[in-house]
């Protein structure tokens, strides 16, 4: 598999955390789960029959599974938190743990994109036509309500995110109209995404470990208790912690073993 990775730059630098390719993905197993990380995706695939597919991802409270079975490329957009919302035509949050065809919220402009990516050869040229396809389609102007942008960087700290509560206290709304904008613009609740920032930054912990002291990383990660740490890992990953590590191909990706 031969990969190529872009950081955009311009207008879409703070909604767009990275546009990769990733060409002739063929691992040697048939399924995967896909880690939920608390923001919107969008992809396009095609394999070496000339099928082409796309599809628009909410962001996930639950592991979402991946069909590996046979070799395919794909070309994807991951979004910052609370990045995607202006590319779609409705809230983010009735995307909430939804995979999408794209042709259902773009309509004609997603069989548009998936031609110009078919015609564009070098994986820079299929980038930068998501780019274009990106500017053009979003909704409005390119910003952010400042009571989102503010609390998605306080509720994403690590290793502790801040309490929605002394969040809401600062920003001046009612939790009610806070929660509503917020789910709004990053596609869950304020509590949701805190949740799943923090089990993102677990899995930062144990990246690269092969022995692991679950004990001390829930301690170090801010749960009150491990029965509170295994409870929030099998509800986000699927499979316990001590499975995600046997059988992990990736910090976000492990195999499914039949």
């Amino acid at each position: 598999m031969t990969t190529h990775l872009r950081v955009p730059s311009g207008p879409l630098a703070e909604f767009v955390e990275l546009i990769w390719v990733a060409e002739d993905y063929a691992p040697p197993h048939a399924k995967e789960r896909l880690m939920p990380g608390g923001a919107m995706n969008l992809v396009v695939g095609w394999n070496a029959h000339g099928v082409v597919w796309s599809g628009a991802s909410g962001v996930h409270t639950e592991s979402m599974m991946l069909d590996t079975s046979a070799p395919f490329s794909i070309i994807g957009v991951s979004f910052k938190a609370g990045g995607g919302f202006p590319f779609f035509p409705m809230p983010a949050g009735e995307l909430h743990n939804l995979t999408v065809p794209l042709d259902a919220v773009w309509g004609a402009r997603a069989g548009e994109l998936c031609e110009r990516l078919m015609a564009a050869q070098a994986p820079a040229a299929k980038v930068a036509v998501v780019e274009r396809a990106l500017t053009a389609g979003a909704r409005g102007k390119l910003d952010r309500h400042p009571a989102v942008r503010y609390a998605v960087a306080e509720l994403g700290r690590t290793p502790e995110p801040r309490p929605v509560g002394s969040v809401v206290d600062e920003i001046g709304l009612s939790q009610r109209r806070f929660i509503e904008i917020f789910r709004n613009e990053v596609g869950v609740t304020p509590k949701a995404f805190s949740r799943v920032r923090r089990f993102q930054h677990v899995l930062g912990q144990v990246e690269h470990a092969t022995d692991v002291d679950w004990t001390r990383v829930a301690c170090e990660c801010g749960y009150f208790d491990q029965a509170h740490f295994i409870h929030d890992f099998r509800d986000f990953a699927g499979v316990s912690p001590s499975t995600y590590l046997r059988n992990r191909a990736s910090r976000n990706h492990i195999v499914v073993r039949d």
